[in-house]
């Protein structure tokens, strides 16, 4: 097996010797697959029936003696989803593998280390990772041991990736333009987490050490255009004096237009491909513009538009007003009239490399998960005036700015476990 691709299994408790058992006059001391805590089997009456594996909803048990099995549902679920930035994974790394934490906030990172894995491990919560973690963790200097930790140690859930979360949004309110109805859009987690979520975790997990180290020169320069694009937005907010409603206006405005451009430049990708790019098709196929617009063709058929008149629906669709209402949308439009009004008050830091993926977190999951953990900026962003009276979502947001809010948080989710919950996290994982 190559090093991209190693598997690794990790137990929650170890496996080990099975007990004692009188055979002949002798005592049997033998590896078993079944681990402690052992109680008495009902049918030979030793004190052997062992966990052989648990999760899902079952928890398979055998008797080391008789090798009578028996399988108990496990009690239902319902994990909050709590979503950490990527400092937060990174600062949790380093708990666990003795790294630099943050200075003033080393007791807070051991608490929260902590208070989280054990929130998991009770079945209350999981910290899903989506694909903002994975390409941010492609140029972390460990990205193969960091993203086997978050995905261990949050419970290995994942969530759709952002720009599936956003078609699906798109999709959703494209329906209700089409069909003539009132938008219509599901928030629930479960709409956008997979299907792991309300699962026992199992006792042993399976990781696989996939190496995508190819990949980070590709992320690390499409990330400094993006930075360098938004600087260039930046000086033209503070040379037009810019203020927040007439970049929030901009912004609700650009949406028809951005799409129709985004599309057209679509088109000339596939009708003048590069002859020296072999892949070029194949990655113009992917454009997030092209999936939306096949989406909605699709819709649009079965609806009974024909071919000829699909594309001129669909422009229609994206010059919609109501474009400003889709969650992403509104929520992402809001965010950067913000960061403008600051920028325009002389705040020259606020626009960082880590703005764009920071805003793409909030503005896709927020509406969806329980809370957010993240970037102290955008946090107070969000409790400015109008974005904490006009924005609605789910979440609630911490940061560094309230870490013992947070630590508070994970308390009480922790204190409310039910009490058949916490016995048989007990026994599957061994926490007290």
């Amino acid at each position: 097996m190559t090093d991209a691709a190693k598997c690794t299994k990790v137990p929650f408790r170890e496996r080990g010797q099975a007990p004692p058992i009188a055979s002949g006059g002798f005592l049997l001391e033998e590896f078993s697959w079944e681990r402690g805590p052992f109680t008495r089997c009902a049918k030979c009456g030793h004190e052997a029936m062992g966990i052989l594996s648990a999760g899902g909803q079952l928890l398979t048990k055998r008797c080391t003696n008789c090798r009578r099995m028996v399988q108990i549902p496990l009690p239902e679920l319902d994990k909050k989803a709590i979503y950490l930035d990527q400092f937060m994974f990174s600062m949790i790394y380093n708990v666990k593998n003795g790294g630099n934490l943050p200075k003033g906030h080393e007791a807070f990172a051991k608490e929260v280390y902590a208070l989280l894995r054990r929130c998991v491990l009770l079945q209350q919560v999981f910290l899903p990772h989506s694909d903002i973690h994975h390409d941010e963790t492609t140029v972390f200097h460990s990205p193969i041991d960091l993203r086997g930790l978050y995905e261990f140690f949050g419970g290995d859930v994942s969530v759709m990736d952002s720009r599936d979360v956003k078609l699906l949004q798109d999709i959703q309110f494209a329906k209700a333009y089409f069909d003539g109805n009132e938008p219509e859009v599901s928030l629930d987690i479960d709409e956008i987490a997979d299907s792991r979520r309300n699962e026992w975790l199992p006792d042993m997990h399976v990781g696989v050490r996939a190496d995508y180290s190819q990949f980070a020169d590709h992320i690390r320069t499409v990330r400094s255009d993006v930075h360098d694009a938004l600087k260039q937005l930046a000086d033209t907010w503070v040379k037009n004096k810019a203020s927040f409603g007439g970049v929030l206006e901009s912004e609700f405005a650009a949406i028809g237009p951005t799409k129709g451009q985004a599309f057209a430049n679509w088109l000339e990708e596939v009708s003048n491909p590069d002859p020296s790019d072999p892949l070029a098709l194949f990655e113009s196929s992917g454009r997030p513009i092209y999936r939306e617009y096949r989406e909605l063709c699709h819709l649009l058929e079965d609806r009974g538009v024909d071919e000829d008149n699909q594309a001129i629906e669909i422009m229609r669709f994206w010059h919609w007003e109501r474009q400003r209402e889709i969650p992403h949308q509104k929520i992402s439009s809001y965010l950067f009239a913000a960061v403008a009004k600051r920028v325009v008050m002389g705040e020259k830091k606020i626009v960082d490399r880590g703005l764009i993926n920071d805003v793409r977190t909030i503005s896709t999951y927020a509406p969806y998960v329980d809370a957010l953990f993240i970037d102290k900026r955008c946090a107070a962003l969000l409790k400015e005036e109008p974005l904490r009276a006009e924005l609605d979502y789910k979440a609630r947001v911490f940061s560094m700015r309230d870490p013992d809010e947070f630590l508070e948080y994970l308390r009480e989710i922790e204190g409310q476990t039910p009490d058949e919950v916490r016995e048989y996290a007990a026994m599957i994982y061994g926490i007290d």
